[in-house]
């Protein structure tokens, strides 16, 4: 699993902000803690709750809620669902399915993280 924390601006259909983002491979998913998804998004209701399973084992979260954001990094937007958590200890975590679509890797030796720049060149085919 491998970590790294940078300050990201991310935008939603009400506005923006900047926040610091986690990068987790170990996460599936990507998370934003529910006073940042509220000042910035529309904060969309799951058909379907998914639960989460946390790093103590046994202990899971379920979540109810997700929304879409742009994220700006390193001069790429992206963009992804992201899921809503009321007590997330992070303001941002980009999980390996948002890093795997976007093909972003990280370089911990550098403690950086390398988006591929064929990414930024939207095809409809």
């Amino acid at each position: 699993m491998g970590l790294i924390t940078k300050h990201l601006k991310i935008e939603g259909d009400k506005g923006d902000c900047e926040v610091e983002t986690l990068f987790d491979t170990g996460a599936t998913y990507s998370f934003i803690r529910k006073d940042k998804a509220e000042a910035i998004a529309t904060i969309l209701s799951l058909r379907h709750p998914k639960s989460f399973e946390l790093a103590r084992e046994g202990q899971t979260v379920t979540v109810t809620e997700c929304t879409r954001i742009d994220i700006r990094l390193n001069g790429v937007t992206i963009s992804d669902e992201v899921v809503v958590m009321e007590d997330l200890s992070e303001e941002l975590i980009l999980g390996a399915s948002t890093m795997q679509k976007w093909r972003i890797k990280l370089d911990l030796e550098k403690e950086d993280v390398v988006v591929d720049e064929r990414v930024a060149r939207l095809k409809l085919v």
